[in-house]
């Protein structure tokens, strides 16, 4: 697989919706949220960090499973449901209405990966592997020290 092209969007306030209630659902709510992004999560059923987030009010919870047709009016789109035949058709919904998508799982049908990254301030700085999420992870915790030195 070629390298993916870092592309950074304005996601403050724009409609992102996740497909799936388990624990990376909830990781790729977290991270949509702090980029101030508007947040809808589609799944029958949602795990405690969802259900934390929802009666917080940062997410909108919709109890209930994938229809096609939900995509159209997100801006990015993540499938997360654990059943890899319904993250393809979300992905191919959102391929054919040009709409960004994020694949748990198989991730090859994703247009888009999730970066680390590291936030100070108005700088933001993303890692991406292809193979190695973990060690674009550490190099994360590298920059991230070395943006706390460069401040002193």
């Amino acid at each position: 697989m070629a390298p993916r092209f870092p592309l950074y969007i304005d996601l403050e306030g724009n409609n992102c919706i996740i497909f799936g209630g388990g624990e990376t659902a909830a990781a790729r709510a977290e991270t949509l949220s702090k980029f101030n992004a508007k947040i809808t999560v589609i799944s029958p059923t949602i795990c405690p960090k969802l259900q934390e987030m929802d009666e917080k009010g940062l997410i909108t919870y919709i109890p209930r499973r994938y229809y096609r047709g939900d995509c159209s009016l997100s801006y990015l789109c993540i499938a997360a449901t654990g059943n890899e035949a319904v993250n393809i058709a979300i992905a191919d919904e959102c391929k054919a209405k040009s709409i960004p998508v994020n694949v748990a799982r198989p991730s090859a049908f994703g247009t888009f990966d999730f970066p680390s990254f590291v936030i100070d301030g108005d700088i933001t700085v993303s890692v991406s592997s292809n193979k190695n999420p973990e060690y674009a992870e550490r190099v994360c915790g590298l920059i991230a020290e070395l943006l706390k030195t460069a401040q002193d």
